[in-house]
């Protein structure tokens, strides 16, 4: 293929990559339910931000009912806008150990967990609880 075709064919490529790592249903991004009660002044819910990384993706999670957890970074697998990961059994990240499985959407992630508060969760896309 000739120097000018390729450079063709890579400028008709980049719109296709844009709409797919552009876009808001894009797998990444940042998705949080993290607050603070103005009551009890404890802090409640999930923050799950999927970034890219060299191999593929990673995703930074935490997790607080009352006390948050510690950030984690986890290996993402994905396939479309279903992202998998799995949370260890030593993890301090405030998430209950086990593999969550979940759709990305232009709203947020729909996160299924093992078990618990997480076992079927909505966190919409929204900057984080620590901006």
């Amino acid at each position: 293929m000739c120097p000018r075709a390729i450079a063709i064919a890579a400028l008709l490529t980049l719109p296709v990559a844009q709409s797919l790592y552009g876009a808001d249903s894009a797998p990444t991004g940042l998705f949080s339910t993290l607050r603070l009660s103005e009551r009890s002044g404890d802090i409640t819910g999930a923050e799950v931000h999927i970034v890219p990384n060299p191999k593929g993706f990673s995703a930074i999670v935490q997790a607080s009912e009352g006390a948050p957890g510690l950030p984690e970074v986890l290996e993402v697998r994905l396939s479309g806008t279903t992202v998998i990961f799995s949370v260890p059994e030593n993890s301090a990240s405030g998430f209950v150990p086990g593999q969550y499985r979940g759709t990305v959407t232009k709203k947020g992630l729909q996160l299924r967990g093992p078990r618990g508060s997480y076992e079927n969760y909505f966190l919409p896309r929204k900057p984080s609880f620590w901006q």
